[in-house]
């Protein structure tokens, strides 16, 4: 047995064995669902307080019918954690914003902010959506829709996954056995529960490093790391594979992240990934 696999079997040993729904279960419930919920674009799963400083938050899924437009990650769902209360613009401008990305070095800082998620066209949008049209769905019934869709998910397009209860995001992962990708970096928090390594890629940048993660995770833990050039991969690094200037004639990517499904966490046998955030 490799270390990566005795890491896993560890992990699992922490989990709540849940069975994958049949394709008859995924049928007979998604049959049984409120219209509201098959018409759904986007709907609320959970409310509740951040574990960083006990804020008001909500998880919001869009992109449930409709199809992502997206051309990196493809056709996924998109599950943002956003603050309850606040637009998403007021929230990173005041900082209120800590309650959903922890203190992540790419937020705004002295002025400037690295991060890449444009909060006033997708994240505006969808708190607008829910602020006006609220749709509640369980974590049951959003994995009877993934399922019955075989659509997957992505966890944290804006936000951070681990902010959510670890069994919230087992439940949908282990019913609907969609492929997903998602993202932590709350790792470096002493509040954080490791669980979310099992589905999540530890976030490595210019501040939260490599050996950090090393010395506070097991060594094993899979990370996805913003580097500034592909010539000097460390070992059990890949580069990520999908690649903007790759196109199919369509000019669509060649690989997108709903195909490649690399970013997973250790849930995954694969390894690390780094990238140059476009």
């Amino acid at each position: 047995m490799t270390e990566a696999v005795k890491f896993n079997t560890d992990i699992a040993g922490m989990l709540e064995h849940i069975d994958q729904l049949t394709p008859e279960q995924i049928r007979k419930e998604y049959k049984a669902l409120p219209k509201e919920l098959k018409q759904a674009t986007t709907a609320v799963i959970y409310r509740g307080n951040s574990p960083m400083n006990g804020d008001q938050i909500m998880c919001v899924v869009s992109g449930i019918k409709t199809k992502s437009q997206n051309d990196k990650t493809g056709v996924m769902a998109q599950a943002s954690i956003l603050l309850a209360n606040m637009h998403p613009v007021e929230g990173y401008k005041t900082g209120a914003d800590e309650a959903i990305c922890g203190e992540c070095p790419l937020r705004l800082n002295e002025g400037s902010r690295i991060c890449y998620v444009n909060v006033l066209f997708n994240n505006g949008s969808q708190y607008k959506s829910v602020t006006n049209n609220e749709v509640f769905m369980t974590p049951r019934q959003l994995a009877v829709i993934l399922a019955y869709r075989q659509r997957g998910i992505r966890w944290g397009s804006y936000g951070d996954p681990a902010m959510l209860p670890f069994g919230l995001i087992h439940q949908v992962m282990s019913l609907s056995g969609v492929h997903h990708t998602s993202y932590t970096h709350q790792w470096i928090q002493p509040w954080f529960d490791k669980r979310h390594l099992v589905y999540s890629m530890a976030s490595i940048d210019h501040v939260n490093t490599v050996d950090m993660l090393m010395e506070l995770q097991d060594e094993n833990t899979r990370y996805y790391r913003l580097v500034d050039s592909y010539e000097n991969l460390l070992p059990g690094e890949i580069k990520c594979p999908s690649n903007s200037d790759s196109r199919k004639e369509d000019g669509s990517r060649k690989i997108t992240c709903a195909e490649c499904g690399l970013c997973a966490g250790s849930n995954k046998q694969a390894k690390s990934i780094a990238i140059i955030e476009e």
